[in-house]
């Protein structure tokens, strides 16, 4: 924005008081123009935000429902195998069966929340808004996180298959060590998938809102 100086002489004060109030006005509307510019850029940072926001959303939701089906998959799973080891503990010498470790689970993204974050969009949002979206994706990571726990422990628990290929040869306080880790990690599984409804529940009400 630039302000020049008249380029004829001012003669009288009525002269004086035209330079100004044209100076004034054209400021004025200046300045109005510039934020008008300013308010159309903030809208527009904030819809493309939004859409986003809500797109990335609707793709957590759909991942949410995968996981639920294979969190429910792996929890009769880990049921079968804390089965399978009693009858091991009960009869290590007559023995026969297997184990099985498998976990599927359909990490939840926050790219666009991320995004927005840091180009500074969530700043012109409202702010019960961004509350809202700040909830949702605080749970997201929560459920990330202890999915990735649970993978870990579910792992772990089965150590002892790899150290030793005779099952019947196990001393019985890796078995009982087995049967911890997984009844452990089963109810982990169940606490994590009723998390997932939650938070599934949470995106259908999102994603009715915007």
């Amino acid at each position: 924005m630039e302000v020049h100086a008249p380029h004829e002489k001012v003669h009288t004060w009525r002269d004086f008081f035209i330079h100004v109030g044209i100076m004034t006005v054209g400021l004025f509307i200046a300045l109005m123009l510039e934020g008008l510019v300013e308010y159309t850029h903030h809208r527009h940072i904030v819809r493309e935000a939004r859409e986003n926001i809500h797109q990335e959303i609707e793709d957590n939701h759909q991942s949410a429902q995968k996981d639920l089906v294979a969190l429910q998959e792996d929890i009769e799973r880990t049921k079968a195998n804390i089965k399978t080891i009693h009858a091991l503990r009960e009869d290590p010498k007559g023995f026969r069966g297997s184990l099985t470790s498998t976990m599927q689970f359909h990490s939840l993204d926050s790219a666009a929340w991320n995004t927005s974050r840091d180009t500074g969009a969530l700043t012109y949002m409202p702010y019960q808004d961004v509350e809202a979206y700040a909830g949702l994706y605080d749970s997201q990571k929560i459920v990330n996180d202890q999915a990735i726990e649970i993978f870990h422990r579910q792992t772990l628990a089965m150590t002892p298959v790899f150290m030793e290929e005779d099952f019947s040869k196990l001393p019985p306080s890796e078995i009982e060590g087995m049967l911890h880790e997984s009844a452990a990690t089963l109810i982990s599984l169940d606490t994590l998938r009723q998390i997932v409804q939650q938070l599934d529940a949470s995106y259908v009400k999102a994603l009715q809102k915007s």
